[in-house]
């Protein structure tokens, strides 16, 4: 049985959606990091506001599904550490960036409901740069969850097709 999931992933590859699925098909509270790190306009709290949040909503919740790396904050490793599932989505470059640009068509103008007001949707050269040279964190990211394969579930997803069948098995 899943009752803490961590979701990971590249920009665009899917983890809000991922995130909120299972929360309804398995009944867990879900939480994306985004709407707790951005603010109103883009603006960013703290690490250690983001780090107080984390750990407060990390001891008041019995079962969740996290969604969002922030691999740099105080509480990834403790975000690893609470999760009984590990779930990441390792679809390559190419998808992320198509992901990327299907989310800024569909929320042209707008704020994403998981997102602060006024972060409108949008990509610009730094973001798409960030997600070009994605592959070092990437690296990162699968190090730190290697750590945990033989104390956790730990699914790693190759393509859309791989996580949706697996998905529909819920």
């Amino acid at each position: 049985m899943m009752n803490k999931v961590v979701i990971l992933g590249a920009s665009g590859t899917g983890k809000t959606t991922v995130c909120r699925i299972l929360g309804e098909k398995i009944n867990l509270r879900i939480l994306h990091l985004d709407s707790v790190y951005w603010k109103k306009n883009w603006d960013n709290i703290s690490k250690t506001k983001f780090n107080k949040y984390m750990k407060k909503f990390l001891l008041e919740n019995r079962s969740w599904a996290i969604d969002g790396n922030y691999s740099n904050n105080l509480h990834f490793d403790y975000r690893l550490e609470a999760c009984d599932t590990i779930v990441y989505l390792d679809f390559g470059v190419q998808v992320s960036l198509h992901g990327i640009h299907e989310r800024a068509k569909r929320y042209k103008h707008i704020s994403r409901a998981d997102m602060a007001d006024g972060c409108i949707e949008g990509v610009d050269q730094e973001f798409l740069q960030y997600v070009a040279f994605y592959r070092k964190k990437n690296m990162l990211i699968k190090a730190h969850i290697k750590k945990f394969e033989n104390k956790k579930r730990v699914l790693i997803f190759q393509s859309r097709e791989e996580l949706n069948s697996w998905v529909d098995t819920l």
